[in-house]
């Protein structure tokens, strides 16, 4: 096997002594999408150190539903059976509830695509782990908090941690989270906006109506999304507005008081055993948006790279979507900009219109005003009426479909189902007046939407006119020397047929990018 570093062969697990290592790719963040970018690279010939701050699991809840793309990816790069062992239950779509006694609609995943699967997240990462610990071009060093990135020529060739250890490399991975460290050290463009906050509450038993099936349910103050990730176990992850409630007895007493009453009886019943019983986690919400994704000598992936609200639970499948197209580009090109450049115009191909899908269904979900509870009758409906539209939206939500055309087709028809709607009702009452009000509400949400979409267009469009990527703000004023920079060019990368050059043909084929495959791309 070809590989084009110098870093030592060997893995281990534990705290590094030595205060520089030099190795072909230094991932920073050893959680899910760490540690499956170094699954990826490894596998693809690259020596690689993953850098993580902390020394066992991250306690905070994190995403555990993968949909179908996804699963296919993990099949590509020899983890899904890791999973499966791990007790990863498989998910069939999802069940969408208008209120606690409509009857629901299921929403499958295309017959052709597979499955997802629902897993604990601390479980995805100790089977990630124990995968990578028989593979001897992977190092993991943990307590390597990273505090700077190290400069040559105004590129990135690796990081520098709390303690002084550095860790240098061909190219430096971001994978350290939606807050990510390294992203903010690079200066790159970023738009934040928290959202809402998810409340994380565990079921025991079998209490969905539709077993193996995700569950949207509304008329809450926020969407409720439960799904299984174990055998009888189920979680539920609720959306609490800002400023709700302080304090856990006003949480639980808000959940009893406002969420409990719209639930199916058995959902709803499990529920408040489950708010006397056991430990509550949660998250914020946040929606952040980067303009890059990629500068000379390092790339973001995952969350580091951006997110959306987790009401799609796409975050997993993405973040394996970046991983894989990543790899494919650098076994194309080596680690060199060329191939940075390809990966940011392919990620956003695919993840822009995720952000904007993502948006506009978590505005209707919520239902906050006319024109978008009106919108969510129209949803309904549309998918109520239709195989052709729960098929073309489940395709939309999993990522198997991912143009920005796509989306927007889908996006108008619902429109026009939420208008007549709209016109109907208060027509029925002879309202005229009222009927034009309603519509007028209708336009202005779904105009929202739109204009997100259009947003996300022309920044795709943008990159994809790009040739060259910005320089790193940092690199005139962050750690730098010659001698890093005689590193360097004294040790070229490979040419682009030797770099990488067994990256798994299969990883790429399972989530084409849009612009290769129109109808059947990829991307909690």
């Amino acid at each position: 096997m070809v590989h084009f570093g110098s870093g030592k062969s060997g893995m281990s697990i534990g705290s590094a002594h030595a205060t520089m290592s030099q190795t072909d790719v230094v991932v920073v963040g050893g959680g899910f999408a760490g540690l499956a970018t170094a699954v990826a690279l490894s596998g693809a010939g690259a020596e690689v150190t993953v850098v993580e701050a902390l020394e066992g699991a991250n306690p905070s809840f994190r995403g555990e539903l993968i949909h179908p793309p996804g699963v296919r990816l993990l099949e590509a790069l020899g983890l899904k059976e890791a999973l499966l062992e791990a007790g990863a239950v498989p998910v069939h779509g999802f069940a969408a509830f208008s209120s606690r006694d409509a009857e629901p609609i299921l929403l499958p995943y295309p017959s052709n695509a597979g499955v997802g699967l629902g897993i604990e997240h601390a479980s995805i990462v100790a089977a990630f782990r124990h995968e990578l610990s028989g593979r001897p071009r992977v190092k993991i060093v943990t307590r390597a908090k990273i505090e700077e990135l190290l400069y040559a020529d105004r590129r990135v060739i690796g990081v520098r941690a709390s303690d002084g250890r550095e860790f240098r490399a061909r190219i430096v991975v971001a994978a350290d989270g939606r807050h990510s460290r390294v992203r903010k050290l690079v200066g790159i463009p970023t738009s934040s906006t928290l959202l809402s906050y998810s409340v994380a509450v565990s079921l025991e038993g079998d209490v969905l109506p539709e077993p193996g099936y995700g569950h949207v349910l509304v008329g809450a103050p926020g969407p409720i999304l439960a799904y299984p990730y174990g055998e009888r176990r189920i979680r539920m992850c609720i959306d609490v507005p800002l400023g709700a409630t302080k304090g856990k007895d006003k949480l639980v007493g808000y959940l009893r008081d406002h969420y409990a009453p719209h639930l199916p009886e058995s959902i709803g019943r499990a529920m408040l055993v489950a708010l006397g019983a056991s430990p509550l986690g949660g998250a914020a919400n946040h929606a952040i948006y980067t303009k890059a994704c990629a500068v000379p000598g390092a790339a973001l992936v995952g969350d580091a790279g951006g997110c959306s609200h987790p009401i799609t639970a796409t975050g997993m499948t993405t973040g394996l979507h970046d991983i894989t197209t990543l790899a494919e580009c650098l076994s194309t090109y080596g680690p060199t900009d060329d191939g940075l450049v390809e990966y940011q115009r392919r990620r956003y191909r695919f993840v822009r219109a995720r952000e904007a899908f993502t948006h506009s269904l978590y505005g209707v979900l919520r239902g906050e005003g006319t024109g978008a509870s009106t919108l969510r009758e129209g949803v309904f409906r549309y998918w109520q009426r239709s195989p052709r539209a729960r098929e073309a939206s489940m395709s939309v939500l999993s990522g198997e479909r991912a143009g920005v055309t796509t989306f927007v087709a889908e996006y108008v028809r619902v429109l026009l189902a939420s208008a007549g709607l709209a016109c109907g009702a208060a027509l029925a009452d002879r309202d005229g007046r009222a009927a034009l009000d309603r519509l007028s509400s209708v336009i202005s949400t779904a105009g929202d939407g739109i204009r997100v979409t259009l947003e996300k267009a022309s920044s795709t469009l943008s990159l994809e006119r790009t040739s060259v990527l910005d320089y790193p703000v940092g690199a005139s004023t962050g750690a730098s020397d010659a001698g890093a920079a005689s590193d360097f060019a004294s040790n070229p990368p490979s040419p682009p047929s030797a770099a990488f050059s067994s990256v798994p043909a299969s990883a790429s084929r399972a989530a084409p990018s849009p612009m290769d495959a129109p109808s059947n791309s990829t991307s909690v």
